[in-house]
């Protein structure tokens, strides 16, 4: 069985040019409803512990709450402002005692899924923390100019500067053996946010201006839903997404 600290290392170890934009990954885990708490204290430990406090982005941790086939119960979401943080903080990670203990712990109590490394290339609305739902939108791009010119777009639209939400577009990196090559990642207060901003979004005329301007550029491949149980690292996303 693959242990799930190789697809943590590998998703903080996979080559990729240096880069300012921000660099974070999914790193999937499947587990029991009565052993997730278990997961959450064990990251609690290593958070908190002397490499842990060093970490100089942001982690998430998700519950998935519809992601098709995808068998994955949980996801981690660490996301730092450049590679070079990611790398700087995985050579202090290699050899700690907290992160062996770590593996240890979830090697026990979870099996590893899938993990897939992004570089955010833009993002719209208001950054914040608090927003805990995320709507994740995969696409095959074949034209990226085009693509992002539409979202401009349409969010520098009437309708688009009444979303309420943050948005990041984001290219695969690494781990991408799908067809997927960019994904809009969508952040909300509430799953009630995002049904009413939906409603909003799809009876306006921007929306649909959109989607004639957007049609062309790609393919839409589908999207998911997850929702953040816990978060780490004293990095805000305002400073990790600002220029």
């Amino acid at each position: 069985m693959r242990r799930i600290a190789l697809a943590l290392v590998s998703s903080l170890l996979a080559s990729q040019t240096a880069s300012a934009d921000p660099s974070w990954s999914t790193i999937g885990i499947t587990t029991t409803a009565s052993n997730a708490p278990q997961v959450v204290a064990a990251t609690d430990k290593l958070m908190g512990s002397e490499v842990g406090k060093t970490f100089p982005g942001k982690l998430l941790l998700q519950v998935n709450a519809a992601d098709g086939a995808n068998p994955a119960t949980h996801t981690f979401v660490p996301i730092y402002k450049t590679v070079a943080d990611r790398e700087a903080f995985v050579q202090k990670l290699q050899g700690s005692p907290a992160w062996a203990e770590f593996q240890t712990t979830l090697e026990r109590i979870s099996q590893p899924g899938g993990t897939v490394m992004y570089q955010t290339l833009k993002h719209w609305g208001n950054v914040n923390d608090t927003d805990d739902v995320w709507m994740v939108h995969a696409f095959t791009v074949e034209d990226p100019a085009a693509f992002v010119t539409a979202l401009d777009a349409f969010m520098a639209s009437a309708t688009g500067q009444k979303f309420p939400g943050q948005v990041y577009l984001s290219g695969v990196v690494a781990g991408g053996m799908t067809p997927v090559t960019h994904i809009i990642s969508v952040g909300y207060e509430s799953e009630t946010e995002m049904a009413g901003w939906t409603a909003v979004r799809d009876a306006s005329a921007d929306w649909a201006t959109y989607q004639q301007a957007s049609r062309p550029t790609g393919k839409y491949l589908g999207g998911s839903l997850a929702r953040d149980i816990k978060t780490w690292g004293t990095a805000t996303l305002a400073e990790i997404v600002a220029p």
